[in-house]
């Protein structure tokens, strides 16, 4: 008979012999868009404002939320506090419309018509899986870049507000060029390969507040904020050189890879929805492809 025990290990054994250390979390459980429940806020600050305005550090699109709405107030010796800050509708906490109130692990924060919020004091382990449920539903697995479901979203939430505050926005639509020969040719891992370097070498050449991701099969929607015709044009022209001069060896074996891209720019109200700018850029994507591919097109661009 062996002698051999199985070992049983703490939570705490496994973290190191201190306790898990523990912060405090705003988290989505609730939202005007689906793809922002479960995004997680730490409440590292003296004071975090809640509201729509720019200035909040914790920012919410809801219908009936204040530019400034509320605030949580870390009292220190891990006590915070809820305070609204005269919103037009009201700060509701388990219900109970508030003006100012001690928070307590699990309770629910109600602002605006469809916003719920979460204060929730976690562990570094809650956190990471917290984060990693987040990151499922709204990344794509291959490239880690957002998946279409959050990206359109996200962009007639933009859209709508540029729209409304006539604020430039502009959107780059590009694909890989012959990419099925690509998959023929070297095999499917090659081509999830290929996929995966222009994720990062395009991610690396664009602004963080810029925003990437994988539309579908090969192709990839860029949502530039605050930049109009020229800026995109000139942001689309610098992934395709990055594309063109970025070497994909594919064990061993170098692939030739370049990316056709079209662009679009919202100018007042030329388009009435953020599907007439996708149209309108996957337009210009395919005359670049027309025109010979490893190119940019858009309508600063003259041509048939």
């Amino acid at each position: 008979m062996s002698d051999e025990k199985t070992a049983v290990h703490s939570i705490s054994d496994l973290l190191g012999a201190a306790a898990p250390q523990q912060s405090a979390y705003l988290i989505v459980i609730s939202a005007k868009s689906a793809s922002g429940i479960g995004r997680m806020f730490k409440l590292d600050r003296s004071e975090t404002v809640l509201g729509r305005s720019a200035e909040a550090q914790f920012q919410v699109e809801d219908d009936g939320i204040s530019r400034k709405h509320a605030k949580v107030v870390s009292l220190g010796d891990g006590r915070f506090q809820l305070v609204d800050l005269g919103s037009t509708n009201g700060t509701f906490l388990n219900g109970v419309k508030v003006s100012a109130a001690p928070l307590y692990d699990t309770d629910k924060i109600q602002i605006g018509s469809n916003t719920v919020l979460k204060f929730s004091i976690q562990d570094q382990l809650e956190e990471a899986y917290q984060r990693s449920i987040y990151e499922s539903a709204t990344r794509d697995g291959l490239t880690r870049l957002y998946n279409k479901k959050y990206f359109m979203e996200t962009l007639r939430k933009e859209f709508a507000y540029c729209l409304r505050h006539r604020v430039a926005l502009s959107l780059v639509m590009f694909d890989v060029d012959h990419f099925k020969k690509i998959n023929d040719v070297y095999g499917h891992p090659a081509g999830d390969y290929v996929l995966t370097r222009i994720a990062q070498r395009v991610s690396d050449t664009v602004r963080t507040e810029d925003l990437f991701a994988r539309y579908g099969g090969e192709e990839f929607a860029l949502m530039l904020r605050e930049s109009a015709e020229e800026q995109a044009m000139s942001c689309a022209e610098r992934c395709r050189a990055a594309v063109d001069r970025t070497d994909f060896i594919f064990s061993g074996t170098p692939i030739k890879v370049t990316i056709s891209l079209g662009v679009a720019t919202l100018h007042d109200s030329d388009y009435a929805q953020a599907e007439d700018i996708i149209a309108a850029a996957d337009k210009y994507l395919y005359r670049a492809k027309r025109a010979g591919r490893n190119r940019v097109d858009g309508k600063a661009v003259s041509g048939p």
